[in-house]
């Protein structure tokens, strides 16, 4: 009688184990995005905010709980006015309804666009027109990879064209958060006006943004910020 007990009890539990293990959900695959919106334009109902909670794996893996923490050295015009740590997200989603494509919009500035879409090769941008009287946006490519050592290409900052350059390190970049290798250093310059240079590790994301920028009135680019990558996590 007392194995009989036994047997129905170590059965139940059994059971209980196995009814518990199947309702505990996988984990959501990353979605690889290969799409290419570059010269793409949306009119302004096509771009609506929608609650995304999916994984998109590319040149810059985006999810809601990933983030990446920054030590950002702040200056005035070239002059050091303060450090302080800044945390990076994209929580905010868009869906472009012409396409298909989920757009990311970020809380800070690291030299990626505000809202942008990241495929296996390529970071775009979507920005509203200027100077028309219907909404429209259009998406740009902004960072990709590229056959060679180094590329040269036309890029802007908003209205004002600017010059791109793109190279491919063969040293090892060191930050706080650790050693990338094969990072690519993306550098944007418009004379007069603005200078970006990021250093950027394909699959993990920004590891160093540098700023400079003219002041109001002047032609003469001064240092405004330099973010470096301290911390991240990534899933």
């Amino acid at each position: 009688m007392k194995k009989t007990i036994l047997y129905l009890l170590f059965g139940s539990f059994l059971y209980t184990s196995c009814r518990k293990d199947s309702f505990i959900q996988p984990e959501k695959a990353c979605l690889l995005q290969t799409d290419n919106p570059g010269s793409r334009s949306y009119a302004s109902d096509s771009l609506i905010v929608v609650n995304y909670t999916g994984k998109n794996c590319g040149l810059l893996p985006l999810n809601k709980n990933n983030y990446w923490i920054y030590l950002d050295s702040v200056f005035n015009n070239g002059v050091f006015q303060k450090a302080q740590y800044d945390t990076l997200r994209f929580t905010q989603t868009y869906l472009s309804i012409e396409d298909g494509l989920i757009w990311w919009q970020s809380n800070m500035e690291v030299g990626l666009p505000d809202i942008l879409y990241s495929s296996d090769s390529s970071i775009f941008s979507v920005e509203e027109r200027m100077y028309t009287s219907d909404q429209v946006w259009d998406a740009r490519k902004e960072l990709s990879l590229f056959q060679g050592e180094a590329a040269n290409y036309l890029t802007h900052f908003d209205d004002n064209a600017a010059q791109g350059k793109s190279i491919k390190l063969n040293s090892t970049f060191n930050t706080p958060a650790g050693q990338f290798p094969d990072c690519i250093q993306f550098e944007k310059n418009a004379r007069t006006y603005r200078k970006d240079e990021i250093f950027f590790k394909p699959g993990i994301g920004v590891v160093r943004y540098t700023q400079e920028k003219a002041p109001m009135g002047s032609s003469v680019i001064k240092l405004q910020q330099i973010s470096t990558l301290v911390g991240f996590h990534i899933e």
